[in-house]
């Protein structure tokens, strides 16, 4: 019995040690599943989960996984390699997954170790629904910074390199003066720097010359028109209303030097955002802010000026929803419109709740005043009536340029007091009988002695709340035998809900934005930061962190660089909301100081740059291409702000524009010099340069710009009639000079802010004899010259 009661202590150890084995082989399991699952939940399941299951695969369980969807089963259990989902994140069959980056090799390893140990899934876990799980829809934590390496200048590096080493890649060289100069000043300023700015740039000896020179790029003037321009784009800005008649919207203007200002001003971009959103309820008292909330009158519309009702109410609710949530948030909330969201967590009960925020918004269209105490809107107001029946005798004397129609003599009426549409002077009238004159001269003293007293208000036509009795509730539509249900102002449920509080009982207006811009406006907001951080990357390198600026939803996919978006959004709010600091963060980096140099290793392994090995070359934008030639031929006025202006365009340009006043061409030649974003900008029309090179049509918000290649782009540059007035603005600089060499030199100097080499000093010295011996002309063979600078890859591009 002794000896078998040992045999059986030796046994029981053996069967303990066993278990203890396996139940540690059981819990390896069992974490590598969860890992599995981890990485499946943030990596796959927006697309392959219970809302969506594209091409029939979901990945939220194995046996799911295992069934497989329209291409056969996703798993082979103990066979990664066999496994079309593994064949699908190596990328070493057909499919290519998931969008975008490729997975880190660290996950794409814990796939292959749980398949490879027979892809059991965690007891009791399912992937949770993305809703409560995609990255963006959590707040950002401040990450710790990876630890420097000598090629480090800034925490941005340190989180660069880290994944340039685990891809095995190297940075670039850094780029020489010029070159940075060259770079910093156009993505600044939007201008290049002369040959002055880059002598004075390359011969300081400073250890903190680049950082010197990035100051004072950001307290130049030149920022805010650079930088604005970039806003305006997302504001759908435009000078017309769109559509059939295109109407002039007569004051955005003002939002747009509204615009200019804040980013010079270094307007901190949470008080941005809130004036933006309800600026008359936040700050009456104040003008400029209250100009702000002209991001919802720019856009698109149908209002013609002294227009009462507004038929087009359903529109310009979902127009204020739409950009709201791409701008602002960047998420396409839009999408919820008419059913919930095929893929981010938006109901459509979250949309009209947002909708019925702006219910009690209305646009204010023309504000006029007597004096500083006191405004009235124009539709409101009883000399309305009067200006309907002065217009149609304004239209039957033939005095509205040629457009029929009572919105054309309200047009004409509104000229005669000072407001043309385009600030350019009008075609003149047809030969009139005396008797009909004095008819046109006694309405024009009618109108004056009405309006003698009254100027422009201070701030541009936006939006007002209509009071707090108004109405406050948008409605889920009947469907389905359901009647019309109402819904309450409220909060995207997303990012926490919640409904608009009640206004206090003093107040004279609902609240309801001031709310929503307290909502949006906040580090409390994980997405609010985090937009913003991503745009100014994008407009710094051609691609965001996240590669769809106005859409950090689930089909954009994951960050390129995860911890960086993060520490940058925090690292925004803890300065302030200031953009320049942000700016000169990202541009004093290594990083952003790269060469454009593409080694072989980030061909073979990293065609899009995703990683950052090297900079991105891009073209000019055409605002970029029109402001460079003018400054290249001396031409350009710097003046700011005010109406718009409207320069000649080539006739043929303006073929299937309708009526004489569709482009009416300022009258002050030096005004046609100033810079794009003062020009008029038509929704219905673009100059071709604008046109041929993907400038946005200001019909929906624009975070990108593409970059097109086309023959139309070349024939414009090389034949346009724009290209050709500066080449001969270029050519009167330059004829003066006799010597061929000299000539040269003038002329790379004023085009490429460099001195030319010598192979291109005998370039130019053949190209003139010929020119000149063929044109029969000295200065029309310099003109071709100028036209050949004009399209050079070193003109239109920054390296």
């Amino acid at each position: 019995m002794r000896k078998q009661f040992k045999l059986g202590l030796s046994t029981m150890r053996w069967i303990l040690v066993l278990s203890l084995t396996a139940l540690a082989v059981s819990a390896q399991d069992a974490q590598l599943a969860s890992r599995a699952a981890g990485v499946l939940e943030q990596r796959c399941i927006a697309c392959h989960g219970p809302s969506l299951a594209q091409s029939g695969l979901r990945l939220d369980s194995s046996e799911a996984a295992l069934k497989g969807g329209a291409r056969g089963p996703a798993l082979v259990a103990g066979n990664a390699a066999q496994s079309r989902l593994v064949q699908a994140i190596r990328r070493t069959g057909p499919l290519q997954m998931p969008p975008g980056p490729k997975l880190p090799d660290a996950e794409i390893a814990i796939i292959e170790q749980w398949i490879t140990s027979g892809a059991a899934w965690p007891k009791n876990a399912t992937v949770a629904a993305p809703a409560q799980t995609w990255w963006s829809l959590k707040k950002p934590v401040r990450p710790p910074v990876p630890a420097k390496d000598s090629w480090a200048r800034t925490p941005i590096d340190a989180f660069i390199s880290q994944k340039l080493i685990a891809e095995k890649l190297k940075p670039a060289r850094e780029a020489d003066r010029r070159t940075l100069a060259r770079r910093a000043y156009l993505d600044l300023h939007g201008l290049p720097p002369t040959s002055e700015q880059i002598e004075k740039f390359a011969k300081d000896p400073a250890p903190d010359a680049y950082e010197k020179l990035i100051d004072e790029l950001l307290a130049s003037p030149r920022y805010g028109e650079k930088w604005g321009r970039h806003w305006l784009d997302l504001a759908r800005y435009g000078d017309t209303g769109g559509f059939e008649q295109d109407p002039y919207l007569l004051y955005a203007w003002r939002y747009r030097d509204y615009v200019i200002d804040s980013f010079n001003n270094d307007k901190p971009y949470d008080r941005f955002v809130k004036e933006q959103i309800a600026g008359d309820e936040l700050y009456p008292d104040d003008p400029p802010s209250m100009t702000g909330t002209g991001f919802y009158t720019v856009g698109p519309n149908r209002d013609m000026l002294f227009k009462v009702e507004d038929t087009n109410r359903a529109e310009t609710l979902v127009d204020m929803v739409d950009t709201t949530g791409s701008v602002f948030l960047g998420l396409t909330v839009g999408c919820a419109r008419c059913h919930d969201h095929k893929f981010d967590p938006i109901p459509q009960r979250d949309y009209m709740a947002i909708q019925a925020i702006f219910q009690n918004a209305e646009k204010t269209r023309v504000f006029l005043q007597y004096d500083p105490a006191r405004t009235f809107d124009l539709q409101e107001n009883a000399r309305t009536a009067q200006l309907w029946e002065i217009a149609d005798q304004f239209q039957a004397l033939g005095a509205s340029g040629g457009r029929g129609g009572r919105g054309a003599g309200a047009a004409g009426a509104a000229g005669a007091v000072g407001a043309a549409p385009a600030g350019g002077a009008a075609p003149p009238p047809p030969a009139r009988s005396p008797e009909d004159e004095q008819k046109l001269k006694a309405l024009e003293q009618r109108v004056l002695g009405m309006f003698r007293s009254i100027r422009p208000g201070p701030f541009a036509p936006g939006i007002h709340d209509i009071g707090r009795e108004s109405p406050t509730k948008a409605y889920l539509p009947a469907r389905s035998g359901r009647p019309p249900e109402p819904v309450p102002p409220g909060f995207l449920t997303a990012l926490g809900g919640g409904k608009v509080p009640e206004p206090p009982v003093e107040a004279t207006t609902s609240g309801g934005r001031t709310a929503l811009a307290n909502w949006i406006a906040t580090k409390e907001n994980p997405l609010f930061a985090r937009v913003m951080v991503n745009r100014i990357w994008h407009f710094h390198f051609g691609r965001g962190l996240v590669a769809t600026p106005s859409d950090l939803g689930h089909r954009a996919g994951l960050p390129s660089h995860p911890e960086l978006l993060d520490w940058l959004a925090t690292e925004f709010v803890d300065n302030g909301w200031s953009m320049k600091k942000l700016h000169k963060l990202i541009m004093t980096s290594s990083v952003y100081r790269e060469a454009s140099d593409v080694s072989k290793e980030a061909n073979d392994h990293d065609a899009d740059n995703l990683y950052l090995s090297h900079f991105n070359r891009r073209r000019l934008l055409p605002e970029e291409i029109r402001d460079t030639m003018l400054q290249s031929s001396g031409s350009l006025n710097l003046k700011m702000a005010g109406r718009p202006v409207v320069p000649e365009v080539a006739r043929e340009e303006l073929y299937g524009l309708s009526g004489n006043n569709m482009w009416q061409v300022t009258a002050n030649l030096e005004e046609h010099k100033r810079r794009s974003v003062y020009m008029l900008s038509r929704r219905t029309f673009q100059p071709a340069m604008f046109a041929s090179f993907d400038a946005p049509d200001g019909i929906l918000s624009c975070s990108r710009r593409v970059e097109s290649n086309t023959a139309p782009q070349s024939l414009t540059l090389l034949n346009g009639q724009w290209t050709m007035q500066e080449a001969n603005r270029l050519a009167d600089k330059l004829t003066g000079i006799a010597d061929d060499a000299g000539l040269a030199e003038k002329a790379w100097q004023m085009v490429y802010a460099r001195p030319p080499r010598e192979d291109e000093v005998r370039t130019v010295k053949t190209f003139l004899e010929r020119q000149t011996a063929e044109l029969g002309n000295r200065k029309a063979a310099v003109i071709e010259l100028g036209r050949v600078l004009y399209n050079t890859n070193e003109f239109l591009y920054v390296d």
